[in-house]
């Protein structure tokens, strides 16, 4: 019997007496799903605290630049747009 054997069996083990589950497919699904979901769970997580990110800098960042001081917004961006229609298109 080697290490390899040895550990899988403590992990079955443990995991029929958790689960009451003593088919190993039964079990290996289960614990796929498990990890599916909890994988799931985290990157939901993830995506929630990055929203919540970018709403405290974006108040952070509204809080310390006075929009105010840059003066006319539209002068500032009256040049920014490019007047050119583009190519002409031949039919």
């Amino acid at each position: 019997m080697n290490i390899h054997t040895v550990i899988d069996d403590q992990l079955f083990h443990q995991a029929v007496h958790m689960t009451g589950m003593v088919d190993n497919r039964m079990l290996l699904e289960y614990a796929l799903r498990s990890l599916l979901q909890t994988q799931k769970t985290k990157n939901l997580e993830k995506t929630t605290q990055s929203k919540f990110d970018f709403w405290e800098r974006l108040q952070h960042f509204r809080g310390s630049v006075n929009l105010s001081e840059l003066g006319d917004i539209d002068e500032i961006f009256s040049n920014v747009r490019d007047e050119d229609s583009g190519r002409t298109i031949v039919l």
